[in-house]
């Protein structure tokens, strides 16, 4: 660790589109730096720090973003070798495994990282390191995912196998032998014990918790048009598929709404559409995109009253978009620009996550330099109180 882990880091304040909104950029380290995955949330519940990913001098490491004095704290010095998230991040990381880290809850007051097959925790303010659990070496993890009161899941599958995706294989090509050595597990921070370990016949990933602690969710990484989403009922021990596609759809990006609503994002017939299902009765609404949609890859995040989504992509490819979910179908209106490098790995994607608070969306912007290369900072997003009516001006 640096012996001096804190540094000033002045806040640029960048254009909206939305009138009254304002958005900042932060310039973590001198490499690229970028926020953790959609559904794990980047700010702390009072929006005043931050968690991030830097790379500094060819390792990527955690920081943390005091946004009240404008200054970033490396919180580790992981020193992992050869990692990557392929087929997503092909490229071999140093330092933690890249974009595997969530904030510790309940408590707030840990990162929750990877460094090789190793699950650690590092305290925020006074930088102390633990080990939390380590994976046996015939499993890879995939990215992380805690939930409300503390229970860490992930995916995982053989290292043979990641290593043909990392040479160029595809998830589909690989699917049947897939159906070995892949699985799920979830580990109880309280307990510190493993609650569930559980294989299935296919590669999982967006594996979750729901805030109860009634069910896991998780999906069959690969095809959108197979069937994408699983759920696991933690008392009876049984998974289930969650929405049957069975109507040529293609969905993906699933994740928790509340303890019994699951938020994802699809297309069909050439038009995408957000959905939300009930995990409880199966009943789910699928509101379309405006025609021309399902075009653009994209993330969606719903905000803490459920009354708009967020997404960076599919309706303006370039652009954070906000549509409210008054109606039966969507109108989105850009926020801001994120100038997503689509042709690059997952650290480059914007991947935006609605604070609770309602006021703050979190995502990662792209800044193409001069000499070709591509920058990643992330940024921070701040509303209007009257954002549904100012997405209604048009």
């Amino acid at each position: 660790m640096s012996t001096d882990p804190v540094r000033r880091e002045p806040r640029e304040e960048l254009p909206c589109e939305l009138p009254g909104a304002r958005r900042w950029r932060f310039d973590v380290v001198d490499g690229s730096s970028y926020v953790p995955y959609f559904y794990n949330p980047p700010l702390d519940p009072d929006a005043r720090r931050m968690l991030v990913v830097g790379n500094d001098g060819g390792n990527e490491q955690v920081y943390l973003l005091d946004l009240d004095r404008d200054t970033v704290t490396q919180l580790t010095s992981a020193t992992g070798r050869g990692q990557n998230w392929s087929p997503y991040i092909r490229t071999d990381v140093s330092g933690i495994r890249p974009q595997f880290v969530c904030w510790s809850q309940p408590d707030w007051q840990h990162a929750i990282y990877w460094e090789e097959n190793r699950l650690r925790r590092v305290h925020v303010e006074t930088r102390a390191d633990e080990l939390v659990f380590e994976l046996p070496d015939d499993r890879v993890p995939a990215v992380p995912h805690c939930s409300a009161g503390g229970w860490v899941s992930w995916g995982y599958l053989p290292p043979a196998l990641q290593d043909r995706l990392q040479q160029g294989a595809s998830v589909p090509e690989l699917e049947a032998e897939m159906a070995r050595g892949c699985g799920i597990c979830v580990y109880d921070l309280a307990t510190r014990e493993l609650v569930l370990d559980l294989e299935t016949p296919f590669w999982p990933n967006h594996v979750a918790a729901s805030p109860d602690h009634r069910w896991v969710l998780y999906c069959h990484e690969g095809a959108w048009t197979e069937q994408r989403m699983y759920l696991h009922d933690v008392e009876r021990g049984e998974s289930r598929p969650l929405r049957v596609q069975d109507d040529g759809a293609r969905i993906g990006h699933e994740f928790w709404i509340d303890a019994t609503t699951v938020g994802y994002h699809g297309a069909r017939d050439g038009r995408g559409f957000f959905g939300t299902i009930d995990v409880e009765s199966g009943e789910y609404t699928e509101r379309p995109s405006p025609i021309g949609g399902g075009e653009h890859y994209g993330h969606y995040h719903v905000s803490p009253d459920g009354r708009a989504i967020v997404t960076d992509g599919e309706v303006t490819p370039d652009a954070i978009s906000i549509s409210p979910l008054d109606g039966t179908a969507l109108t989105f209106r850009p926020v801001c620009r994120h100038d997503w490098a689509r042709e690059q790995d997952q650290r480059y994607h914007p991947h935006p996550h609605w604070h609770r608070s309602g006021r703050f969306i979190t995502f990662a912007g792209c800044e193409r330099r001069r000499d070709g290369t591509v920058h990643t900072f992330p940024c921070l997003l701040e509303l209007p109180l009257d954002y549904l009516d100012a997405t209604d001006r048009r």
